[in-house]
């Protein structure tokens, strides 16, 4: 139902043909239009579609939330990430007025006394836009829905954040192209090597390719076994706690925090590790993201980490970007294009 809504909505805001610009703002920001008599309402709301937080220790969310009044609509409408919200439809709520004047009256019909009071769509107002109205007569009924299409509403936010981001880190002409053939050439996989990264290790004998890139510092290492080396949760939790005392010797993963799932990585079934790091020999630690998984093809175990060290500064972004440059992993059996 949302996807068919938000077709009607891009084919009416499409008809005026004029070039859309490309949208403005942060990759990890989200502007929520809403009025001050709202906010309370549509907070709640809202944390049941982003229920991500990075702890680094301290909790950081995964999005920044900027709350912009009804009256500065046309000043935030071309960003990245936009939300309209407004519960009611009293003539004193600007959120409420400002819904009515985006949609048709059949449109604001159907979210306000049907169903569909989420209605997402793309590219309203600008290129590479996430576009969302939250609508509805009361809060629990529109709070009901957000409980249940929130995770489907939270991947779209996801993956328009890493193809942004992807495009940023990716641009043909900063890619190492030597180094990657050269991994690909050895080991049998690859891996997109974007500017700035150099080897901190590259081992046939233990079998790990470690690359970084400082001020931050961001870290990545791929490191691979024959076999397959994991059978459930608890061995996948001794395989992810032995890797950074094995490889980096004074690193190791702590227990608060650390969390391990079933994911994909790429085509691959897989375990994601998350949590945090520390140093055994000195005061530092941060955030990590590891996935291991087997690639029955090549008879082989993978272990893909990464980690930052950014202190007493925001970290979602920078492990995030360290994240897509691991998902650019691909084998020889598979097609990297």
């Amino acid at each position: 139902m949302l996807r068919h809504i938000s077709f009607v909505i891009t084919l009416i805001i499409f008809s005026c043909e004029k070039p859309l610009p490309v949208a403005q703002g942060g990759d990890n920001e989200i502007v929520i239009v809403t009025s001050k008599l709202d906010k309370p309402k549509i907070d709640s709301i809202i944390s049941n579609i982003l229920t991500d937080t990075l702890f680094t220790p301290q909790a950081e969310p995964y999005y920044k939330l900027i709350w912009v009044e009804p009256e500065r609509f046309n000043d935030v409408k071309n960003y990245v990430n936009v939300v309209v919200a407004g519960i009611g439809d009293s003539p004193s709520n600007s959120g409420a007025r400002l819904i009515k004047n985006l949609l048709s009256e059949e449109q604001y019909s159907s979210s306000f006394e049907g169903q569909n009071h989420l209605i997402f769509s793309k590219n309203i107002f600008a290129r590479d836009q996430n576009f969302l109205i939250i609508n509805g007569p009361t809060f629990e009924k529109v709070n009901e829905l957000s409980m249940d299409q929130g995770p489907w509403l939270k991947k779209q936010f996801d993956r328009l954040f890493e193809k942004r981001q992807g495009e940023f880190l990716f641009e043909e002409s900063t890619l190492q192209k030597e180094l990657q053939d050269s991994v690909f050439n050895r080991y049998g996989w690859g891996i997109k090597i974007p500017w700035g990264y150099t080897v901190i290790r590259d081992s046939s004998e233990q079998q790990i390719f470690w690359i970084g890139r400082d001020l931050p510092f961001r870290w990545l290492a791929i490191q691979w076994v024959d076999g397959l080396q994991f059978s459930d949760s608890l061995t996948v939790v001794n395989y992810a706690k032995e890797f950074p005392v094995k490889f980096f010797k004074n690193i190791r993963y702590v227990d608060y925090k650390f969390k391990i799932e079933p994911s994909t990585f790429n085509e691959f079934g897989s375990w994601k590790i998350s949590g945090l790091w520390e140093s055994v020999e000195e005061a530092q630690g941060g955030p990590f993201i590891s996935h291991l998984f087997y690639d029955e093809k090549s008879d082989r175990t993978y272990f893909i980490h990464s980690m930052i060290f950014h202190p007493g500064r925001d970290k979602y972004l920078l492990l995030k970007q360290v994240d897509i440059v691991a998902k650019t992993f691909y084998t020889s059996d598979q097609n990297n294009e």
